[in-house]
């Protein structure tokens, strides 16, 4: 073959629609918990079918802390009306209750949106001893509410299906310094109907008692994931991956893209030889249960290697969704507006829609390991009506993207009862395998990488400069500014190295460089340990000071918010006065000037 592209043709006609059919019949029998029999019986399909396909794989065995809900009711108690039961479902690491009652208490400041911290400290003052009825079904609620003494929290999950959820705090494996990321206080979800139903008993009248009962499993468990190899030509490495573990059958969250990675490894071996990047297929489990700990345990276990050579992450999760006729990406950004543009126009029948930035959850564990590009496709419906953003806008508030899954979206089975092989449309599936292969030959194939680092830190630059506009003036980032125009030259520099010697392996500096300025943009701790489990949006220290000040906020916390953002700021500036004597360094190596 003498292009890539024609190298692309033939894989994705080796993708076979028939065959990931028959891959789906298997795992919609097992009910994936990790840990768990079936659990067990995935893998085992999986090894043997990479065996059959003689792909190189490895079957890694660890222990998490699992979590499963067994039971749970919530039972209404109000003087002198009968008794009545509500039908309920227990979080993720949900703590136990037996007979456990209190007064209701509606939180009316959940519908607020955005508080203060005057606010918020003003709304958690009257939840001592009571049980909390709210919508707000964030963690860092139900951390809050367990700090100020609350009982219990009842949330309402607003359509009337069973959905489940997560409250832990801690990204995947904990370490002793997590113990208070599981405050274990009593959780659980209603249906919508249900909810409405008990905002206007609590409104009414101050009389009214809930009794919560839970029953859950939370206990250490060993489970297992396969993990296959392609090797190609370098050690840099493309990494695809998607849970495996499910709630009940899960067949669009995940087994659609359990079998896709599967058939994309089938594809990608017979090619091997041709490959200029090796790729990695991994089936994580412990991402429902246990809240990301096999691709945390993976990254923990595997880090030099990661750190190394990992060039890009494709994560495949919830696809194949019958109806779905539109795609768009969440990705870092380095990936490149035109990228974006480019590759999704033949799957949508509009321009299509920004980049969005990647949001905290997903197993996206890597960002510590300074892999440069991470795409997570995201499927939905166009009604070809809907008014959408064409390009990114106000950065620091991006105008909303189509729902898909969830409250509002079309495919609102995930995590329920209803998320069966009939939801999974054949043509959907072969598509969005199509996508996957597509993007990991990309990334496996073309050198050098493809990523826009110029465009990359003009975003950046965007960021900081809608920072210095909008925070209060305590919070300068003048420096940060200054930072970035320095880095802006170098990296042009070795943008302009790197097109006049392509001969040159370019991966190493990429990932030191690139890889580094995408850490700085979605995470705010150490390369080596993991942020907390809870959603925040890009440089997340300084956009979780918007709209802080002296006179809405308590002086402790106030005092805290300053040493969060100093020590961010030199955080910022530090890493990437880094990032330029890297490239130096490496301008020397080469011997441009």
């Amino acid at each position: 073959m003498e292009s890539w592209a024609e190298m692309e043709e033939q894989i994705l006609k080796e993708l076979n629609l028939h065959r990931m059919k028959e891959d789906a019949e298997v795992f919609s029998r097992l009910e994936r918990y990790s840990g768990s029999e079936a659990g067990e019986a995935a893998v085992d399909y999986l090894v043997q079918e990479l065996e059959a396909a003689g792909i190189e794989h490895e079957r890694h065995y660890y222990e998490l802390m699992r979590s499963l809900p067994v039971q749970a009711s919530v039972t209404v108690k109000k003087s002198g009306e009968p008794d009545f039961t509500v039908e309920a479902i227990a979080a993720v690491y949900s703590g136990e209750a037996n007979g456990l009652q209190g007064e209701l208490v509606w939180d009316e400041m959940c519908a607020k949106g955005q508080l203060s911290g005057m606010e918020q400290e003003e709304r958690f003052r009257t939840f001592k001893g009571k049980i909390i009825l709210t919508y707000d079904t964030s963690f860092s609620f139900y951390y809050e509410a367990a700090r100020a003494g609350a009982l219990g929290i009842i949330a309402i999950w607003p359509k009337d299906i069973h959905h489940h959820d997560t409250m832990g705090g801690a990204w995947g494996m904990p370490g002793s310094r997590d113990r208070d990321l599981y405050p274990y206080l009593p959780y659980v979800q209603i249906l919508g109907q249900d909810g409405l139903r008990l905002i206007e008993l609590a409104k009414a009248d101050m009389a009214v008692t809930a009794q919560m009962d839970v029953v859950m499993d939370n206990r250490i468990v060993r489970s297992s994931m396969p993990v296959a190899t392609v090797p190609g030509k370098s050690e840099s490495f493309v990494l695809l991956s998607g849970h495996y573990d499910s709630w009940y059958e899960g067949m669009t969250d995940n087994g659609a893209a359990n079998v896709l990675m599967l058939e994309t490894a089938r594809a990608l071996k017979k090619f091997q030889d041709r490959l200029n990047r090796t790729v990695v297929i991994a089936w994580w489990s412990g991402h429902s249960d246990g809240r990301y700990s096999g691709s945390t345990w993976f990254c923990d276990h595997h880090y030099a290697y990661l750190r190394k050579h990992c060039v890009a992450h494709i994560n495949m999760d919830i696809c194949g969704c019958e109806g779905s006729n539109a795609v768009r990406f969440d990705m870092t950004g380095m990936e490149g507006e035109a990228f974006n543009d480019e590759f999704l126009r033949p799957y949508n029948s509009r321009s299509p829609l920004p980049y969005r930035a990647l949001d905290r959850s997903s197993d996206q564990t890597f960002w510590g390991t300074m892999t440069p590009v991470s795409i997570a496709p995201q499927f939905y419906v166009d009604d070809g009506q809907t008014p959408r953003p064409q390009k990114r806008g106000d950065i620091l508030r991006p105008a909303a993207m189509p729902a898909a899954f969830g409250v509002g979206g079309p495919f609102f089975w995930w995590h329920t009862r209803e998320d069966t092989l009939d939801k999974v449309g054949d043509d959907v599936l072969a598509r969005d395998c199509e996508i996957a292969a597509r993007l990991v030959l990309r990334y496996a194939m073309e050198r050098p990488l493809p990523i826009d680092m110029n465009g990359f830190i003009g975003e950046m630059q965007s960021y900081f400069e809608a920072f210095a506009e909008e925070l209060d003036p305590d919070f300068d980032v003048a420096p940060v500014l200054d930072a970035i125009a320095l880095t802006r030259k170098s990296a042009r520099k070795l943008s302009d190295a790197i097109q006049a010697y392509p001969e040159q392996d370019a991966d190493g500096i990429l990932i030191r460089t690139a890889g580094e300025l995408v850490r700085l943009k979605y995470t705010y701790s150490s390369p080596y340990g993991h942020d907390y489990a809870v959603e925040h949006q890009p440089y997340g220290v300084f956009s979780s000071l918007l709209g802080v000040h002296r006179d809405n906020t308590p002086e402790d916390r106030y005092l805290m918010s300053q040493t969060d953002f100093i020590r961010q700021r030199n955080r910022m500036t530090g890493q990437l006065h880094e990032v330029c004597e890297a490239i130096e360094l490496q301008l020397y190596r080469w011997q441009v000037q």
